[in-house]
């Protein structure tokens, strides 16, 4: 952000005081997240601490997205048989954080449209990031969350400013080609990664989280998570475009090409694999609905 929209965030926020803090169960998978050597049983206890949690990871388990024959009853055995580690940490710890927010009077809000797009986004993106030249392979379990928690702003003015994002929202169903960031702007004074990246900060979330959403719009970005941010970025986009009707070929982004070193051949590849599963995708997200 520059310098001036920065002021102008501070400004709409900082008379805020009725903002939940960050969940328990959030604060305590903070702890663990960046771990590589933690625990399953401390994983474990996080979450079946938070019923209604742990209904979410065990029903996403036994989802056809996952595949699974034998039913999932436990935590311990969604991580070990079907999620793996890194990425029940990273679905708790978003589904955590939104629910925080209750984004019911915001009557144009679509919340299985949200959590489509950031399932969606977060896996594009770690397909992107797993095929891509990055100098650490883990960075594609980082990519994730990010993906995941990348419209975490989308939340928060849905529940601080319902009417308002309502009406930008209605905007950009009747014109698709609108930016929505611009309408959200217009309506409310700030935009969903303005008010995304307020949050992550008041929350500390992960640093790379933080950097995607605040230079997700800058193109000339070249800092440490770069490649976080070119992935979740394209994956975004894509994301977008296919749900407006209008998709746009992975391939053609030359940006993925480029600076993450992806042929068109690799870019089909990835494209065709995320087809494959989108169905399912949706079928998640409605769960999570």
């Amino acid at each position: 952000m520059t310098e001036a929209q920065t002021e102008r965030v501070k400004h709409k926020f900082n008379r805020i005081t009725t903002l939940p803090p960050l969940p328990r169960t959030a604060t305590q998978l903070l702890s663990v997240i960046g771990d590589p050597e933690v625990e399953i049983d401390q994983v474990v206890e996080i979450i079946e601490q938070d019923p209604p949690l742990t209904a979410r990871i065990l029903g996403l388990a036994n989802s056809a997205y996952f595949g699974q024959v034998r039913e999932i009853n436990t935590v311990r055995e969604a991580i070990i048989r079907v999620l793996g580690m890194n990425l029940v940490k990273s679905l708790s710890l978003s589904i955590a954080i939104a629910g925080t927010f209750d984004t019911s009077a915001c009557r144009e809000f679509n919340l299985a449209e949200y959590w489509y797009t950031s399932l969606g986004t977060a896996t594009l993106a770690r397909m992107i990031a797993q095929r891509a030249s990055l100098p650490d392979a883990s960075i594609a379990d980082s990519v994730y969350l990010c993906g995941l928690l990348h419209k975490l702003g989308l939340l928060l003015l849905a529940n601080l400013f319902p009417e308002e994002l309502s009406a930008a929202l209605a905007e950009h169903r009747r014109n698709p080609e609108t930016d929505p960031c611009m309408l959200q702007r217009s309506s409310i004074g700030v935009d969903q990664m303005a008010a995304g990246e307020w949050l992550l900060s008041r929350w500390h979330l992960p640093e790379a989280v933080t950097a995607v959403i605040g230079f997700f719009d800058d193109s000339g970005y070249d800092g440490l998570y770069r490649f976080h941010l070119e992935s979740v970025r394209a994956a975004s986009h894509w994301i977008a475009a296919d749900i407006s009707g209008e998709p746009v070929p992975l391939a053609a982004n030359a940006t993925v090409q480029k600076r993450l070193e992806l042929d068109q051949s690799a870019c089909s590849t990835i494209q065709e694999l995320f087809l494959s599963q989108r169905e399912e995708l949706h079928a998640v997200s409605r769960l999570l609905d």
